[in-house]
Formats: structure tokens, C-alpha cells, sequence
């Protein structure tokens, strides 16, 4: 059973905190970016797949340097660089669009796994530095339940915000399109009947509009990365050395 109560441990409640925020913003991201690239890009499931498996490659291959230096190093210091590098690798995603290449989509994947390691070894093993041998367990559920909660909370977050937000940005393209009735025409002249250039035109501007709101959703992950990286700082040093396995 979790004991609540251990929260009164600044670690393990400045490391629950800083999880949620974290974790919060790196789930919105691993459920939007394969909705966005099915609905939007063109990509079948299993691509997407395959897009998303690329941030694991770097995570395996610096997990063991992520817990060589857990006890070398200030954790904070190695903790906050593994969060504000994730949040660099969302913000490589504000560059991407409708017209982006397999690869402008899939290297930031592929860097965000040289930040994993240390956020999510790190931040566990420092939110047990505290415990005592019968309070382990306890702890390491009490960390589960945050990382359990705050995904849930994230997907559903994450999706309303990008599907309301898409209809808000469709409002405003609408209004300040560049002659839609010119091309319309040109796409008529391409032999496309009136409703087929309609549709396509309504197509595009879903696309974009979707993927505005996509780019705001990344945004907002970026700032809470941001504050998980700084509310690590708020902890103190832990005073032994930290167990990478204590969790397990």
C-alpha cells in the first residue's frame, strides 16, 4: 500500500513533482506525434511506429553512462540536462510541417533518446536517496503512481488541446486565405470537378490547421520541461550514494 505520508521527504516529493511535469510532457508528445503523422502526414500506423522507435536506439546505448556517472556527478546537474535536453528535442519538432521529410521527423526522435537515461534513472534512484530498506517499495509506488497518473492526465490533455485548438486555428486560416477562388480555379483547370478542388482546398487547410495546433501542444511541453528541470534544483544533494536498481 503507498504511504502518502512519505511525501514529507522533500526529496521524494520535489522528485514526484518533477516526474509529473516531465513525464506529463514527454507522454503528450509520444501519443500526438503518431496521431498527427496518420491523420496528417499519410503515415500507416506501423511507420509511425517505426518513427517513434528511433528515440529508443540512443536511450539503450547511454543508459549505462547515465548510471556510471549517477554518483559521479551532482544527480540534480545530470538530471536537469536529461529533462532540458528532452525539452531541446521538442523544440526541434516546432520546425516541422506538412511538407516535412522522413528525416526532419524522425532525428529529433533519435537525439530525444540521449536525454531519456538520465531523467528517468536519475529522478527515480534521487527520489529513493531518503528511504529507508521498508520504505523502498513504498516509495517506488508512490513514484509509479505519479508517472501512471500524469500520463493519463497527459493524453487526454494533449488530445482535446489539439483537436479544439485545431478548430480555432481553421477559423483564422480561413479568414486570411490568399484567393481560394483562384485556386480553385487552377486546381479545375488541373481537371478536378468544383467539389473535388473544394475538398481539396478544405483538406489542406485541416492539415495545416491540425498541425498549428500540434506545434502549440509541443510548445507547451517545452515550458514544462523547462520547470521540471529547474524543480529538481529545489531538492537537496543526497548525501549517499544512489542505487540505479533500488526501484526494481
Amino acid at each position: 500500500m503507498v504511504n502518502i505520508r512519505l511525501l514529507r521527504d522533500r526529496t521524494l516529493a520535489v522528485s514526484t513533482i518533477a516526474i509529473s511535469l516531465a513525464f506529463a510532457a514527454f507522454f503528450a508528445s509520444v501519443v500526438l506525434i503518431p496521431l498527427w503523422m496518420q491523420e496528417i502526414v499519410g503515415y500507416t500506423a506501423t511507420e509511425a511506429g517505426y518513427a517513434m522507435a528511433y528515440q529508443g536506439m540512443l536511450a539503450v546505448l547511454i543508459a549505462p553512462l547515465a548510471a556510471f556517472l549517477l554518483n559521479r556527478v551532482d544527480p540534480r546537474l545530470t538530471i536537469s540536462a536529461g529533462v532540458l535536453w528532452l525539452g531541446f528535442a521538442t523544440l526541434l519538432r516546432m520546425r516541422w510541417s506538412t511538407e516535412a521529410d522522413h528525416w526532419l521527423l524522425i532525428y529529433p526522435q533519435l537525439l530525444q533518446g540521449l536525454g531519456m537515461p538520465f531523467f528517468f534513472i536519475g529522478l527515480t534512484s534521487l527520489s529513493l536517496a531518503n528511504m529507508k530498506p521498508d520504505q523502498i517499495a513504498s516509495a517506488a509506488g508512490l513514484m509509479t503512481f505519479a508517472r501512471t497518473m500524469s500520463g493519463a492526465i497527459a493524453t487526454a490533455m494533449a488530445t482535446t488541446l489539439w483537436t479544439s485548438n485545431a478548430r480555432t486555428q481553421r477559423v483564422e486560416l480561413v479568414s486570411v486565405l490568399n484567393d481560394p477562388a483562384g485556386a480553385i480555379a487552377t486546381m479545375q483547370k488541373g481537371g478536378m470537378s468544383t467539389e473535388q478542388a473544394r475538398a481539396m482546398l478544405d483538406r489542406m487547410v485541416e492539415a495545416q490547421a491540425s498541425t498549428n495546433s500540434a506545434l502549440h501542444v509541443f510548445a507547451l511541453s517545452v515550458i514544462m520541461f523547462v520547470g521540471a528541470a529547474a524543480v529538481v534544483w529545489l531538492a537537496p544533494r543526497p548525501r549517499r550514494a544512489l542505487d540505479p536498481g533500488a526501484s526494481h
